[in-house]
């Protein structure tokens, strides 16, 4: 972490409130973190030339070293010494020894007591170096490490003991241990030196040897307030006022128990007591002032103990000041003042990294922050944009020295009253500095007025008249297309015609699937790319050329050439390939993604530059793509050699920010350049605006500068849909001439409808059996319409689908169901009738033309039963009849 110190391993010691950090307001001074300046407290005995004993003829030398007397500022000497023994020497067993001196007191700062020394140098071959630490009751070492042959000692070898900040610190590259069970004993250190009769030469520098008591981490202040200097006209200063308070107990002389449970206390005075104080290297003209004296800067002779680039293991990019305090303290408040530079070098404007200093309502604002060099770590700068009371602001985190480009999210607002010059100011802070700076720009709009459309679906005619506010400019050119929208529909792909011919591989057509979207949308592109040399199609390498145009035909330095994306097969097996575009507008220009949708493989990103005037998504406005494709054959001859080039324009799209009508199907669009003069622009859209629900108009285009439309004309939403009945479509026999009636009706209240109507009749299979077209039908703006349909039935029994379809409405109109039977469904009804009538007569003709029987003979009287004579029944006739 580049914190000065880390604050996760500062302890919290903390004697007066912390303040808060609140959105900063330009001229109001923020708070800084408390972790910017920090003290800590070290206790000392550092042992020199006066307590070491070494064998005679060792080729020893001592100098002073990095501790400085604080009375006159000149170092003390005989905190370091060398050795050097050059290759070829007699052979040499020598060392330097601080016998019994160094005595183990106890700390009242930490509990910790340690042992520490600097050493550095070279071995040759068969030489060796060594160390060794003795309690004066022992005789093994209770430490060591030896270093031989070939060997370059850098510090902190056998040491993992971190403790204390410089000058007496235990770092990476310190050798340190810790002796605090040693308390009240005394040591012996011992430095080796042994080489042979073929020894290659050896160096060592070993220096700073003490003994120390010290804070494990420093104490963080609890107040840090930073704030421009009100005395520089520049305004390139900033001031640090910093608050600290020292805890008590911090005493030179100290008692202890004596070691071993032996009765008795021992008392010791420590030699060198010091404050160490941390800030970050950046800041200059530091005062510190204890209970109301300064101490540092001191005044000469007198000098701080130690000063310089702090190594300690918690400090990064900080500076240490180590002031002398002899006997100690009770308690000390420390006040700490300090300069910095202000870090905001400079803030403008700018649309795609350009400056721009006029901007439309809707636009979001993008401000380029230049930051001077400071403590390197990160913050947030508070950008406001204010027009008397209003305001549009953003808080951007991490951003740090250098150039940034931020990008707001919200736009500005729209409103009469916000024209004119708005103010931006730039506040950073990163809670080591502070940066301010200020500019402004120029707030217009560009607006359509007047706005209107009449005509029918295949010529709509819009007009209206741009207008610049607060005041229109002397010429008003605009180039911008009018986009017929249907708000509220998912989209649909709006195509190009298609080409069906070219030399070399040719762009064929190219399809907008999401024509209209806003911010945080892609917009997507498919398109064809076509080898014309079918059946002998040639091998060729191509590249794509994806250029941003705000007009048909108008470039802006926004493009970029690309591989096709891997996987084609250089065009030899299929004749049409089909590639999707994503384009994401970004605030720097336009990130693409080329893939292809049909020939797998990997997909090519790119970038488009913003150009001139820029491309982003910061502002709306209507563009198109050209794609543009280069071949060459991979070998032999023909039209394109060495290459051939073909190009195709996409339909236009429309980028919306103000109140966007998303989701929105892109139904037709018109071109227009607007007249220099008054503004006004008319153009003709054609296409299919039929089936819309709420069909709405949208004006976007941008002048030479880029400044864009931002503000529609007010025109009610418009309906487009027809209102489609059909009478019961009856049952009728195979080949039956029929008529079906469609009834139309339309939505629309000022468009008049033209537009042809195709009956499809389908079978089972949905092939088409019969197809009937009528054209030209004209309905007027909510009037009805019935149109005829006369067609023979089809030719086989069964069911049929029939349907309703329109090129110009672009979904079924209706749709039923057609019944063909053998016979009418009425003589159905009628044959079994007639079939009985017909066996009724045949049955008549029988019994009327049948030969009459025989009568038979009387019965005689002996055969006649006893009952005398047969009556008749009296409900039997004896005539023959037909009922």
């Amino acid at each position: 972490m580049p914190a000065i110190p880390l604050s996760s391993q500062i302890s919290h010691y903390s004697s007066g409130p912390q303040t808060h950090s609140l959105p900063l307001v330009p001229g109001h001074d923020p708070n800084g973190t408390r972790f910017a300046f920090n003290v800590s407290r070290a206790q000392f005995d550092v042992y020199t030339r006066l307590n070491a004993t070494f064998t005679p003829g060792t080729p020893v030398n001592w100098f002073g070293g990095n501790f400085t007397n604080p009375q006159n500022g000149t170092p003390i000497p005989g905190t370091t010494f060398n050795v050097t023994i050059p290759s070829g020497a007699p052979p040499a067993n020598d060392n330097v020894t601080f016998s019994n001196v160094l005595n183990v007191p106890k700390g009242n700062v930490s509990s910790t007591t340690y042992l520490r020394f600097d050493w550095r140098g070279n071995l040759g071959n068969f030489t060796k170096l060594s160390y060794f630490i003795y309690n004066d009751t022992k005789l093994a070492p209770i430490h060591q490490l030896t270093k031989t042959n070939q060997t370059s000692i850098m510090g902190g070898e056998g040491t993992s003991f971190t403790a204390g900040s410089p000058p007496v610190g235990c770092g990476p590259s310190d050798n340190c241990y810790d002796v605090t069970k040693y308390l009240g004993f005394n040591l012996t250190l011992v430095f080796a030196f042994n080489s042979t009769s073929q020894g290659k030469g050896l160096s060592i520098r070993v220096s700073n040897v003490a003994v120390v008591s010290a804070d494990g981490l420093p104490i963080n202040s609890y107040s840090h307030s930073m704030g421009l200097d009100p005395t520089d006209q520049t305004s390139m200063t900033v001031n640090h006022k910093s608050d600290l308070a020292i805890p008590t107990g911090y005493f030179a002389n100290v008692t202890y128990p004596k070691p071993n449970g032996a009765s008795g206390h021992l008392n010791h005075t420590w030699s060198n007591m010091i404050l160490s104080f941390y800030y970050p290297n950046s800041y200059t003209t530091v005062k510190i002032v204890q209970n109301g004296t300064t101490i540092f800067p001191t005044t000469s002779p007198a000098s701080p103990i130690f000063q310089g680039n702090c190594t300690a293991f918690f400090c990064t990019n900080s500076y240490v000041v180590s002031i002398s305090n002899s006997t100690g303290i009770k308690h000390s408040l420390i006040i700490i003042t300090a300069n910095s530079n202000n870090l905001g070098a400079k803030v403008e404007t700018t649309l795609g990294g350009i400056p721009t200093t006029t901007w439309g309502t809707g636009d979001l604002l993008q401000v380029r922050v230049t930051l001077r060099q400071g403590v390197n770590v990160t913050g947030s700068d508070y950008v406001t944009a204010n027009k008397t009371s209003v305001q549009v602001t953003q808080t951007f985190t991490s951003t740090r020295q250098g150039i940034s480009l931020l990008n707001f999210t919200t736009p500005i607002p729209q409103g009469a009253s916000l024209f004119g010059l708005w103010t931006v100011n730039s506040t950073y802070n990163n809670m080591y500095d502070f940066g301010y700076n200020a500019t402004s720009f120029t707030l217009q709009q560009l607006g359509v007025t007047g706005f209107s459309y009449s005509g029918s679906n295949q010529r709509l005619n819009t007009q209206g008249t741009l207008a610049y506010s607060p005041t229109n400019p002397t010429n008003i050119n605009v180039n911008g297309y009018v986009f017929a929208i249907d708000n509220g529909a998912g989209p649909a792909p709006l195509t190009t015609p298609t080409i069906t011919s070219g030399t070399g591989i040719y762009v064929s057509n190219i399809s907008l699937v999401n024509g209209v979207f806003t911010t945080g949308q892609q917009l997507m592109i498919v398109f064809t790319l076509v080898n014309p040399s079918a059946g002998t199609r040639i091998n060729s390498n191509a590249n794509l050329t994806i250029e941003h145009e705000y007009a048909s035909g108008t470039t802006h330095q926004s493009n970029v050439m690309i591989p096709l994306p891997s996987g084609y097969d250089t065009f030899t097996i299929n004749s049409k390939y089909v590639y999707q575009l994503s384009a994401t507008f970004t605030p720097a220009g336009i990130q693409i993604v080329v893939r292809g949708i049909n020939v797998g493989g990997s997909s090519v990103s790119a970038l488009l530059p913003p150009g001139n005037p820029p491309v982003t998504g910061l502002r709306q406005h209507a563009g198109l793509f050209k794609i543009t494709i280069a071949s060459e054959p991979l070998s032999g001859t023909g039209a394109c050699v060495p290459s051939c080039s073909n190009g195709l324009e996409s339909p236009a799209y429309a980028y919306v920010l103000v109140n966007p009508p998303v989701p929105g199907r892109l139904l037709a669009t018109g071109s227009f350049t607007s007249s220099s003069t008054t503004g006004a622009f008319s153009t003709i859209l054609s296409g299919r605006v039929l089936g819309a629900n709420k069909l709405t108009f949208l004006a976007l285009g941008t002048d030479s500068s880029g400044f864009a439309i931002t503000v529609q004309g007010q025109s009610s939403q418009e309906s487009t849909l027809l209102q489609t009945t059909l009478d019961s479509i009856p049952s009728v026999t195979q080949n039956q001439p029929t008529t079906l009636v469609l009834h139309l009706k339309s939505n629309s209240t000022a468009l008049n409808m033209n537009l042809s109507v195709t009956l499809n009749v389908q079978d089972s299979n949905l092939k088409t059996i019969v197809t009937k077209t009528v054209s030209g039908i004209i309905i007027g703006p909510g009037q009805p319409k019935d149109v005829q349909f006369a067609f023979s039935a089809p030719p086989s029994v069964g069911t049929y689908t029939v349907t309703f379809l329109s090129p110009d409405y672009g979904a079924p109109l209706i749709t039923g169901t057609l019944q063909v039977t053998v016979l009418p469904s009425n003589l159905q009804v009628l044959i079994p009738a007639i079939i009985g009538v017909a066996a009724a007569i045949v049955i008549l003709l029988f019994f009327l033309f049948r030969k009459k029987p025989m009568p038979s003979p009387e019965t005689t009287t002996k055969d006649k039963p006893a009952g005398g004579k047969a009556k008749p029944n009296p409900g039997t006739s004896t005539s023959k009849s037909l009922t």
